[in-house]
């Protein structure tokens, strides 16, 4: 197990049940947060880091002698409260990605808005592609075709704003 695994979980237990300031799971919380190094003090550095700075932020109040507080509470109202301090997305659901809002109950602007993204994402060439049975051969020959026919015309589009440039230049 690596050496952050190790301490960050060691952080989590220590923070859920607070344990004496002379135990060396309490010992190795404060040295990952900066406190008191006794176990190593290659562990100095991590409250600069990113996962430092968090860890410290969530667990502060652990560290600051509110642990007979945390004793009284269960655990889960401990999360609940560390969780109402994070700001998160609400986590993914199968409709993340698919949604479009009706924002001031324009219908019109959100279809706008959904038949662009159906556009942009090539939804009809899937449908139409996906109604019939396409052979391992003929699909690969396609791909290639398409890939070709992108690449010509980046290098087209590349020539014609090279000679406007060279044109507007007086050359």
């Amino acid at each position: 197990m690596s050496w952050t695994r190790q301490i960050t979980s060691t952080v989590l237990r220590n923070a859920v049940s607070p344990a004496s300031s002379r135990s060396p799971a309490r010992t190795t919380c404060m040295a990952f947060l900066g406190g008191p190094r006794h176990i190593s003090p290659r562990f100095s550095h991590t409250t600069t880091t990113p996962i430092g700075a968090y860890v410290h932020s969530i667990f502060a109040d652990v560290l600051d002698g509110k642990e007979q507080q945390a004793e009284k509470l269960s655990p889960a109202q401990i999360w609940a409260e560390r969780s109402a301090k994070l700001d998160l997305p609400p986590p993914p659901d199968t409709w993340t990605g698919r949604r479009i809002p009706v924002e001031n109950g324009s219908l019109q602007v959100a279809f706008s808005k959904l038949n662009r993204r159906i556009r942009s994402n090539n939804m009809f060439k899937e449908v139409r592609l996906a109604s019939r049975h396409e052979k391992r051969g003929d699909k690969r020959a396609r791909l290639s075709s398409e890939r070709w026919r992108k690449r010509f015309a980046d290098e087209v589009r590349k020539k014609v704003q090279l000679v406007s440039t060279i044109r507007r230049r007086g050359g």
